[in-house]
């Protein structure tokens, strides 16, 4: 498969840039109609996976793959501007608990859980904070009604699902690619000994490693994005997800103390990564799914 982008996807990267570094992401989202792309173009994912890059590589945390990819592939209409938190029952385990996790609940409009094969729309529920990152929406969600609406179909949640997995997939590369850009910059100009740290051999090797990632979570994302295959879809978040931890460890590493101040901007990318490792499915959920008989 061929990775090199178009002039379209060229221009989309130069938009999605504005928009991640917009003073209201979500807005700039909402004006630019990215949340309902896939609605309009069917290359709509492949667009908005470079978008949700761009999103990730500037730590910006908005509910992009409930509302732009989940919501219009259930219901076929647009969300209206709405944020849809999402709860998959399917990878939290839910067995009938109270309380389940929510992606994107905190500031979510509307909810959607994903149960059994079927999604059902809420829109009376409660929510407590669980990221502990400013933006993060991960939340214990509880719901207070019944659902005003559902989707019965098995086949069309699954698609939802990829679609909301590749999109997380992305965000989650572009993330990498930031720390390791970052980290390419950072042992470059620090000086010990009189000389670049980036001199020294375990150094080099480090920073050397985080570059294979990210560009390995890059092309493994488009792929997904790209792709209407849910295997792809698995082995990208499954491998994205595994490399996320090795990233987190490895840049903070290389950056030393300075990484885990609040000024510093590696703490947020990587506070993110470990919420999104686990956004519908972690590394062991999707290993799994593969290695399930067709």
């Amino acid at each position: 498969m061929d990775f090199t982008l178009t002039d379209d996807e060229r221009a989309v990267t130069e938009a999605a840039a504005q928009v991640a570094g917009a003073s209201d992401p979500w807005a700039a989202l909402e004006e630019g109609g990215w949340l309902d792309i896939v609605l309009e173009d069917e290359r709509g994912l492949t667009y908005l996976g470079l978008v949700a890059e761009a999103l990730g590589a500037a730590g910006v945390a908005v509910p992009l793959a409930g509302t732009a990819a989940l919501w219009p592939t259930l219901f076929g209409g647009t969300a209206g501007g709405r944020r849809v938190g999402v709860a998959d029952t399917l990878v939290d385990g839910d067995s009938g608990r109270d309380a389940l996790l929510c992606e994107d609940g905190v500031g979510a409009d509307v909810v959607v859980v994903l149960r059994d094969g079927k999604a059902g729309i809420h829109e009376t529920f409660t929510v407590e904070p669980l990221g502990g990152l400013e933006g993060d929406g991960l939340a214990s969600l509880v719901l207070e009604g019944k659902a005003v609406d559902r989707c019965k179909d098995p086949e069309l949640v699954a698609e939802a699902r990829r679609r909301a997995t590749a999109l997380v997939s992305a965000e989650m590369a572009g993330a990498i690619n930031r720390i390791a850009a970052m980290t390419a910059s950072y042992v470059t100009e620090r000086q010990q000994f009189g000389r670049s740290i980036s001199a020294f051999q375990s150094v080099a090797h480090g920073a050397a490693r985080l570059a294979t990632l990210a560009q390995a979570a890059t092309w493994a994302a488009r792929l997904a994005c790209m792709s209407t295959d849910p295997s792809d879809t698995a082995a990208a978040k499954g491998w994205i997800s595994a490399a996320s931890a090795e990233v987190a460890a490895l840049g903070h590493q290389l950056h030393g103390a300075i990484g885990f101040t609040e000024e510093y901007g590696l703490q947020r990318l990587s506070k993110r990564l470990r919420t999104l490792r686990f956004a519908y499915g972690d590394d062991r959920f999707h290993h799994r799914a593969l290695g399930r008989p067709a």
